[in-house]
């Protein structure tokens, strides 16, 4: 099927951008740019969701991705980013997606690999606001805020 079909060029390396256009009679279908980035400049932050509801430790992904001045990731950075959480909610963990990274999960930083990086942020059973910053030497600091609000009744065990 030509799902599977997979082609690549060598392409001799200069800074800029690099473009592939996908044609199919005449048309273009499909367009994919990479672009040469600068040194890493600072953090930023999204977030999945910015309601989580209490008392069923709901969880929310924070991505960070380390940035260059025009603000596109940069694919080589593997800066270490310390996490904190204040208020309604807690850092359940933090990860990369690098199988070679044995840090803890559970561990208040991480490196970044190819720029990126990714904490979970849990819900108590309190509600109000929770505020997650993320912070790397040379890169300052960036923040996101949710807020945890009335979830569910669930029955627990004493």
């Amino acid at each position: 099927t030509t799902d599977d079909l997979h082609l690549g060029w060598d392409v001799p390396y200069e800074p800029g951008v690099l473009r592939a256009v996908g044609k199919r009679d005449g048309e273009v279908v499909l367009t994919r740019e990479v672009r040469t980035t600068g040194p890493p400049a600072a953090l930023r932050l999204s977030v999945d969701r910015d309601t989580l509801l209490a008392g069923v430790r709901d969880v929310a992904h924070v991505t960070v991705e380390v940035v260059d001045a025009e603000g596109s990731v940069v694919p080589s950075a593997s800066d270490r980013i310390t996490f904190s959480v204040e208020g309604a909610g807690r850092r359940l963990a933090v990860g990369n997606g690098d199988p070679r990274d044995h840090d803890p999960y559970q561990a208040d930083s991480r490196r970044a690999h190819h720029g990126l990086a990714l904490a979970f942020v849990q819900s108590f059973d309190e509600t109000g606001p929770v505020r997650v910053t993320a912070s790397a030497p040379g890169l300052g600091t960036a923040t996101v805020d949710l807020v945890v609000v009335p979830g569910p009744d669930v029955p627990r065990l004493p």
